[in-house]
């Protein structure tokens, strides 16, 4: 677990000292087993002008698949990063 941690503040410090905004890519889906996930990309352009990208989470969704619920975990993942005031959202449901 300390691991995960270490690499966590890691990510974290490298979006964090990101100049530009950050796009963002998820997947959901459910498993043979009837559980759900969701995982979220993020992409950037670091200060030499390179494409970046970071797996940041992994979630399992116990709840249906709405837009609501996406959205909250989707939330979720962007508050354990620190990272809310690098992405604009817009959310109509």
């Amino acid at each position: 677990m300390k691991l995960y941690e270490d690499d966590k503040e890691k990510v974290k410090n490298i979006l964090k000292t990101i100049s530009g905004k950050i796009s963002f890519t998820t997947d959901c889906w459910t498993s043979p087993s009837s559980k759900s996930f969701m995982s979220i990309t993020a992409h950037f352009i670091d200060d030499d002008w390179n494409l970046k990208h970071l797996l940041l989470d992994f979630i399992e969704i116990n709840d249906s698949h709405t837009g609501q619920n996406l959205k909250n975990a989707f939330v979720l993942g962007l508050e354990k990063f620190s990272i809310e005031n690098k992405v604009y959202l817009l959310f109509i449901l």
